[in-house]
């Protein structure tokens, strides 16, 4: 029973950190695409939930936040949607809609 949990927690470490990987990699190739700056090279993880699949199952979906430049003076925003591990959506202010 322990061992069992002692498993289960490293699997979800192990697939949370892949996930923060991809995020970061798809939020740096959209700053890099939009030609914009993405502030600390950092993404925050904001949000995990469970969603249901079209097959019916279950899977983890996790919303990260970012922070991006264009100008070196400004701050603004986007977000990354995972499911799984693939992006699910993603969005850049003000108004770059991406994915």
């Amino acid at each position: 029973m322990i061992l069992a949990g002692l498993l289960g927690g490293l699997a979800y470490w192990w697939d949370t950190t892949r996930c923060n990987e991809l995020a970061l990699e798809h939020c740096l190739q959209l700053c890099q695409r939009e030609q914009v700056q993405l502030l600390d090279s950092t993404i925050v993880r904001q949000r995990i939930w469970l969603r249901r699949t079209p097959a019916g199952g279950l899977q983890l979906c996790r919303l990260y936040s970012f922070e991006f430049t264009g100008d070196s003076e400004s701050r603004e925003f986007g977000y990354v949607v995972m499911l799984g591990r693939e992006v699910a959506e993603s969005h850049m202010q003000p108004g770059r809609s991406l994915h």
